[in-house]
């Protein structure tokens, strides 16, 4: 899959970077707000599911949202938003 990144440069699409992004946000929250690594490689694995050719990197991150909420992960998704909205 490619990901066609904000500056419009394409690059291969890298799971390390979803996973390295909710680890990041997990740090600034609770221990039980917390996604488990479980939980993130589920995220990363319906990402890769969506089986798409090509996909903005803000779509991934809006379903990395979207997943975060699904599983009562509501603080940790403000802080995933924060974080993505600083890079």
């Amino acid at each position: 899959m490619k990901v066609i990144k904000r500056d419009g440069r394409v690059v291969d699409f890298d799971r390390s970077k979803i996973q390295i992004a909710i680890e990041k946000a997990n740090k600034e929250v609770r221990p039980k707000e917390r996604a488990t690594k479980e939980e993130i490689k589920g995220i990363i694995k319906y990402v890769e599911e969506l089986d798409k050719k090509r996909i903005l990197v803000e779509d991934i991150q809006d379903i990395i949202e979207k997943k975060l909420m699904e599983i009562d992960k509501y603080d940790l998704s403000k802080h995933y938003i924060v974080y993505r909205y600083t890079r």
